[in-house]
């Protein structure tokens, strides 16, 4: 046993005396590239989780249809235009109005060739009035079939059924 451990000492001694050789890289072209060295810190880690709102419940229909009524009292957001016309004609003057907002015209013929002059600043709901007062026609402006309608004063307004 004491032979066994006297052995296993010399082999380790004489593994851990021999001499240590400096590393020697092996380049092609004599070339060594350095470590990269960073100048500032790396950039932050995407995070895949976002905030989001907790789901909620759908309201009900007929508190819908109360917010529908409550956002007709609320006023359209429309362009401004300034309408410049002498001595048009009432048809060259819907037909103008109409074409600032890209809506097509309809002039009753009763009064397509009477003429106005304008010169005015505003939305086209604006111009609409003020050609109606200048003009004393009946100027109706439909948004939703995008459509501008001159017609004459003593026409009968347009009723429901119900009525």
């Amino acid at each position: 046993m004491r032979a066994l451990l006297l052995y296993s000492l010399v082999i380790v001694l004489g593994a851990g005396c021999s001499g240590v050789k400096e590393y020697q890289p092996i380049a092609k072209n004599g070339a060594l590239f350095m470590p990269s060295m960073r100048s500032a810190a790396p950039e932050p880690v995407y995070s895949r989780t976002r905030w989001v709102r907790p789901p909620e419940v759908l309201p009900d229909r007929d508190s819908v249809s109360s917010k529908s009524e409550s956002l007709g009292e609320t006023p359209n957001l429309r362009p401004v235009f300034q309408l410049s016309l002498k001595n048009a004609t009432l048809e060259e003057t819907a037909r103008v109005l109409a074409a600032t907002a890209r809506y097509s015209s309809y002039t009753d013929p009763s009064i397509a060739k009477d003429k106005i002059s304008v010169t005015n600043l505003g939305t086209i709901d604006e111009l609409a009035r003020t050609i109606e007062s200048k003009a004393r026609v009946q100027v109706v402006v439909d948004h939703q079939n995008r459509e501008v309608r001159f017609l004459a004063a003593h026409a009968e307004q347009p009723r429901l059924y119900d009525e």
